[in-house]
């Protein structure tokens, strides 16, 4: 199959051209995988609302299940706005969010590499970062470690919250050094996040296998 640029994607019935995708090409045939997969969804609508991910499977038993939903109209995903969700999704929109999954291509330079990483940790940072105030806290690294762990019947609530107070102090360490008896750690910048992700490959590692998407890649 040829490859498509994004900014031209040759799909049935004519969805709005694709503008807001990264500036690396895509074939054609995955934007009209991913474009019948949007109808599938989207149940032949133009729109896709939070309620239509109820319809899938594999997501339903997903302990992180709202912040995943939450992600896809997620404005600061979209590249809007800095803050707010939208009610709704367009084919256009749902593109954008699916950029974030694409696989490295092999002709990536270094720099198309790092700026490739770090929109993919920019997509993991907004997930914990509920409040978009820019900075990932105890309480929203809590409440996102009790959510990954809610499925385990032998772990307490307790239990959960001294696992993420853990991880929490050992990003301190890693982010700000040796802290004062006085001093307060605040919360995680993506700054911060960047260096906590050094040396771990997110690059394979974020997946969309719910979404049925293997022309694009596969997720955990």
């Amino acid at each position: 199959v040829g490859r498509a640029q994004v900014g031209v994607p040759r799909v049935p019935r004519g969805p709005a051209p694709v503008t807001s995708l990264l500036s690396l090409a895509v074939t054609s045939e995955q934007i009209e995988h991913l474009h019948r997969r949007f109808k599938q969804l989207s149940q032949d609508q133009l729109t896709i609302r939070k309620e239509n991910f109820d319809s899938i499977p594999d997501l339903e038993f997903n302990p992180i299940r709202g912040k995943i939903v939450h992600a896809f109209f997620d404005k600061r995903n979209l590249r809007q706005e800095s803050e707010g969700l939208a009610d709704e999704i367009n084919f256009e929109d749902f593109l954008t969010i699916m950029s974030y999954f694409r696989p490295i291509e092999m002709n990536m330079d270094e720099e198309q590499l790092d700026r490739f990483r770090k929109e993919k940790l920019k997509f993991l940072f907004h997930m914990y970062d509920s409040d978009h105030d820019g900075k990932i806290t105890l309480q929203e690294y809590r409440n996102v470690v009790e959510e990954l762990l809610s499925g385990n019947p032998h772990l307490e609530k307790e239990s959960a919250r001294s696992i993420a107070d853990g991880a929490m102090m050992e990003a301190a360490s890693i982010c700000v050094g040796q802290m004062g008896p006085d001093q307060v750690y605040e919360g995680i910048t993506f700054e911060d996040f960047l260096k906590m992700w050094q040396g771990i490959d997110i690059e394979t590692k974020m997946h969309v296998r719910f979404l049925n998407v293997d022309t694009i890649a596969h997720c955990y």
